[in-house]
């Protein structure tokens, strides 16, 4: 069964952040867990502002006043029974995630992204499109869409996109232990790319016939036993497929795998899961998990 002991929660106090440490709160009740809710005043360059100003003055009124908001938070949390820490640091947003998800030990960080448009996209969505590429832990992405969102025990259908890299039995591992606590629905899902499909069609049904085949064999047998578990085959752009069967379908959670093998799958993966997660993270949460020696990597240099 998944165990989310301690959750990292980056806030930039923009509403998909507010949104996603909601969520959080809701994540680390059902799981007994502890958050750390982190906010990050990246340093003033008084030139950008064409006129002079006191760097220092300014700072530590940016701080203070982020001090001030997440003390709130943390009451909000503590109401819900939620054991919070609060921290603020100054610094590169990207370099003190990093640090805190290091320091705290954290399981799991659970982080706004806007999606498809808006300033905020520009602030913690460039943040969180960064992050899932070299985030060493499971990571969950809130968009500011509807606040309905199922939060387990909670969820129903969960959606699991696969092209069969590194790290995709780790996916699994979660997916299914989620589902198995949510008595969930769960689709597992694969997109045969166009350039693969231009084979000719009396060649693409073998193939699709095949990655079910691979699918199929993805799914343990005693699974089948508490889950209603269906593979589907697409041909097609990735993101595109995905993002309309996740508009269509509304799933409570889509969980993808992120990090390939080599430096060119990797980017390439990267560069799906970014597209996907901005026309979808308002629709969804989207649950992004790193290969298990990955997350082995990063307890070993601790």
């Amino acid at each position: 069964m998944v165990e989310f002991e301690k959750i990292l929660c980056p806030v930039d106090f923009f509403p998909a952040s507010m949104h996603a440490f909601d969520y959080a709160v809701k994540l680390a009740r059902n799981y007994d867990a502890r958050i750390h809710a982190l906010h990050v005043v990246a340093p003033v360059i008084p030139a950008a502002y064409g006129a002079p100003l006191n760097v220092g003055e300014l700072t530590a009124d940016l701080e203070k006043e982020s001090k001030r908001v997440l003390a709130r938070l943390k009451a909000k949390g503590e109401k819900a029974g939620v054991p919070i820490d609060t921290e603020v640091r100054i610094g590169d947003i990207d370099v003190e995630i990093h640090r805190a998800i290091d320091k705290r030990n954290a399981s799991l960080v659970v982080m706004g992204s806007h999606g498809r448009r808006g300033f905020e996209r520009w602030v913690m969505g460039s943040v969180t499109e960064r992050m899932l590429r070299r985030c060493p832990v499971p990571l969950i992405v809130i968009g500011h869409g509807s606040e309905r969102r199922s939060i387990p025990p909670k969820i129903n259908r969960i959606l699991v996109t696969t092209d069969f890299s590194d790290g995709t039995g780790d996916a699994l591992s979660y997916a299914f232990s989620i589902a198995q606590e949510c008595q969930a629905r769960m689709t597992l899902l694969h997109v045969v790319e166009e350039l693969s499909a231009e084979i000719g069609s009396e060649l693409t049904q073998p193939l699709v016939a095949s990655v079910r085949k691979k699918l199929e064999a993805l799914i343990p047998e005693d699974v089948r036993d508490w889950c209603e578990v269906k593979t589907r085959v697409e041909v097609g752009d990735p993101h595109t497929v995905i993002s309309e069967i996740v508009e269509t379908q509304k799933p409570g959670l889509l969980v993808m795998n992120i990090h390939g093998k080599g430096m060119i799958e990797r980017a390439l993966l990267g560069r799906t899961a970014e597209r996907v997660l901005r026309s979808v993270v308002d629709i969804c949460p989207v649950f992004l998990i790193p290969p298990a020696r990955a997350q082995k990597k990063r307890k070993a240099s601790a």
